[in-house]
C-alpha cells in the first residue's frame, strides 16, 4: 500500500466536477498544495488534435466502445470498462452520471441559468437565498463564459448565426399550448469551429460546430467544462489531478483524514490501493457518489459521528426525459437531421415551477431512446458487449422522434441507502412517478406532443418506464442543525472538522432548473469558506 504523507498537500479533493474543480481552483489560487483524485479519465473531443490537449487522453468515446460505460468489464469482471457514463440501476429509478476529469459536466447539456428566488424559501439554510449567491453566480461567470446561441429565436443582441430547427420546433410549440418560449444561455465557445485557440485558462478549445453532441462528449471541446476551465486554470497554477484513482473510503486519523483508493491502469485492471491523508478533504463526488461514500465510509467504522439526515432530501430535480413520436412513423424511416443540430438546449418554454427544454435526438443512444422497452434492452446489452451500430442503423433509430427536456421541483422525497450488496438503493414514499411535480410535467409534455399532432412518449431513456434522473440532487443536504442536514451552510460536515462536501449532493431541495450553476456557486462560496477557516485555524 501507498501511503503518502500527511504534510504533502493542504487539501485532497475527491473529484473534479462543479464542486472539486471549483474549490481546486480557488485554494491553488490561494497557494495551497491541492490534490484532486478523480476515478475516471482524461478525455478530449475527437476533432481536437492530441498536442493542442493533452498527450495522455482519450478521445470521447462511441456507442459500442469498450470504454463508453463505467462499470465491470462483463467478460472480465476483475476490471473495470473505465468509460464516460454511469447508468446507475435502482429497481425503482435509473441515473446517468460522468466520469472523467471535469466530473459531470462532460455530459453536460450546457445550460446555465440561476435557482428561482422561491426555491430557497424551504429546507435551506438561513444563510443561503438567491441574494446571497448571487456574487457567487458572477465569480463563476468568466470560466463557464455563458453566452446566447447564435442563430436562436429571440436572442436579446441578435447575434447572427445558424439557424437551429429544434428551437423553432418548440417555440411553435409553445404558442399553440399558450405558453412562451425563451432563449437560455448555454456555456459554449462559439468561435472558429475548425482552428483550436487558447481559452485563457490553459487550455485550447474549437468553436461549436452545431453537431448536437454535446452530452455524448463534445468532438469539439467547445463546451466550457470544468476539465478546459476551472481544473486547467488550477493545474497551471501548480494543483496536481490523478486520474483513475477510484476513492473507497475517508479515514479520520490524527492531524486530519486519510483516503483510501483504488488506482486503475488504461486497460481496467488494478494498478494498487493506496491511501494519502491530508489535513483537510472536499468530497465532491457527485449527488450518487458523495453520499455512497459517505454511507460506505459510515459502515466501515471511520466516520460513525455522520448525521442521520445522510442520505436524505433526495431529489431527481423533477426530470422527465420524453418524447414526441410523428404517428405512422416507422423506424425504418431515417430521421431528418434538422432538429438534431445546435448545441444540446437552446431554450425553454418556463411555466414558473417547472420549465421545458429542446433537446437533440442523442443518434449515440442507438435506440436506448424512444424504443420499446424490449428494444432498449436489447441496445443496452449491445453496447454493453462492445457492439457498435452503423452510421445508418443510428439514423433509422432516431427517426422522427423530438426530444424533450423537463425539470420541476419534487419533493425532495427520496432517502439513499447501502443496498445488501453495498450499492445504493432508493426508497421514495408514494413513487417517485406520483410526486405531484412530476405529474404536472408529464401533463405538460403530452399537452405539447399532441399539439404538434405527435404521440408522446414518456421516459424515452427508462426501462419498464422506471424514472430516470440526469439532475440527481440531495443525500447530503446542508441544513442549519446535524439533525436536519449532513453539512452546515458553508459546506462543513457537521461533528468532522476538516471535512467538507462541495457537489450536487448538498442541494436540499429540488431546484426546477438544470443545477449546475448553483452547484458552481454554491462551491464557490465554500472555497472561500474554507480559506477563511485554513486562516482562521491554520494550514
Amino acid at each position: 500500500m501507498n501511503n503518502k504523507k500527511n504534510n504533502e498537500f493542504d487539501v485532497v479533493i475527491i473529484g473534479s466536477g462543479f464542486g472539486g474543480g471549483t474549490v481546486a481552483l480557488r485554494l491553488a489560487q490561494a497557494g495551497k498544495r491541492v490534490l484532486v483524485l478523480e476515478r475516471g479519465r482524461r478525455w478530449r473531443g475527437a476533432n481536437l488534435e492530441p498536442a493542442a490537449g493533452d498527450p495522455a487522453s482519450t478521445p470521447f468515446p462511441e456507442l459500442g466502445d469498450t470504454h463508453f460505460f463505467w462499470g465491470r468489464q462483463i467478460w472480465r469482471p476483475a476490471r473495470q470498462r473505465l468509460g464516460l457514463f454511469e447508468i446507475r440501476q435502482m429497481p425503482n429509478l435509473q441515473g446517468l452520471l460522468g466520469a472523467g476529469v471535469g466530473g459531470g459536466s462532460l455530459i453536460w447539456a450546457n445550460v446555465v441559468i440561476e435557482a428561482p428566488e422561491e426555491v430557497f424559501s424551504a429546507h435551506w439554510p438561513r444563510e443561503i437565498n438567491r441574494t446571497a449567491l448571487e456574487p457567487y453566480y458572477r465569480k463563476a461567470d468568466p470560466y463557464l463564459r455563458p453566452a446566447y446561441v447564435p442563430g436562436v429565436p429571440g436572442i436579446p443582441d441578435g447575434q447572427k448565426g445558424r439557424a437551429v430547427r429544434r428551437a423553432e420546433v418548440l417555440e411553435q410549440a409553445a404558442a399553440r399550448v399558450g405558453r412562451t418560449w425563451r432563449p437560455v444561455r448555454v456555456a459554449v465557445n462559439f468561435g472558429d469551429d475548425k482552428q483550436a485557440a487558447p481559452n485563457g485558462h490553459g487550455a485550447r478549445q474549437l468553436g461549436c460546430n452545431y453537431c448536437g453532441l454535446c452530452s455524448a462528449g463534445c468532438p469539439q471541446n467547445a463546451k466550457n467544462t470544468v476539465d478546459v476551465t476551472y481544473i486547467a486554470a488550477a493545474e497551471a497554477l501548480g494543483a496536481e489531478v490523478r486520474p483513475l484513482h477510484e476513492v473507497t473510503a475517508v479515514e479520520p486519523v490524527a492531524g486530519g483524514y486519510r483516503v483510501h483508493y483504488r488506482r486503475y491502469q488504461p486497460d481496467g485492471s488494478l494498478a494498487e490501493s493506496g491511501s494519502i491523508e491530508a489535513p483537510r478533504v472536499v468530497v465532491s463526488a457527485g449527488t450518487f457518489g458523495s453520499t455512497e461514500l459517505m454511507l460506505k465510509s459510515k459502515h466501515a467504522g471511520y466516520l460513525t459521528g455522520l448525521s442521520q439526515a445522510l442520505g436524505s432530501r433526495f431529489s431527481i430535480n423533477g426530470n422527465v426525459l420524453s418524447g414526441a413520436l410523428k404517428p405512422g412513423s416507422s423506424r425504418k424511416e431515417i430521421a431528418s437531421a434538422d432538429t438534431n443540430s445546435g448545441p444540446a438546449i437552446t431554450g425553454m418554454i418556463d411555466y414558473g415551477d417547472f420549465a421545458i427544454e429542446d433537446y437533440p435526438n442523442p443518434t449515440w443512444a442507438n435506440g436506448i431512446v424512444g424504443g420499446t422497452s424490449f428494444g432498449r434492452i436489447k441496445a443496452f446489452l449491445l453496447a454493453l458487449m462492445g457492439v457498435k451500430p452503423s452510421a445508418r442503423s443510428l439514423a433509422r433509430k432516431v427517426a422522427d422522434l423530438l426530444v424533450y427536456v423537463g425539470v420541476s421541483r419534487d419533493a425532495a422525497g427520496g432517502q439513499l441507502k447501502l443496498s445488501r450488496l453495498f450499492g445504493l438503493s432508493l426508497t421514495w414514499p408514494g413513487g417517485i412517478n406520483a410526486d405531484p411535480a412530476v405529474r404536472k410535467l408529464h401533463a405538460a409534455l403530452k399537452e405539447l406532443a399532441e399539439a404538434q399532432g405527435r404521440r408522446y412518449v414518456p421516459n424515452v431513456f427508462s426501462i419498464f418506464n422506471r424514472p430516470f434522473t440526469y439532475h440527481p440532487l440531495g443525500g447530503c443536504p446542508m441544513a442549519d442543525t446535524e439533525q436536519e442536514g449532513v453539512v452546515d451552510s458553508c459546506g462543513r460536515v457537521f461533528n468532522y472538522p476538516g471535512l467538507y462536501i462541495a457537489d450536487g449532493s448538498i442541494v436540499p431541495t429540488a431546484i426546477g432548473r438544470n443545477p449546475s450553476y448553483t452547484i458552481a456557486a454554491l462551491s464557490e462560496r465554500i472555497a472561500e469558506k474554507m480559506l477563511q477557516d485554513m486562516q482562521r485555524f491554520g494550514r
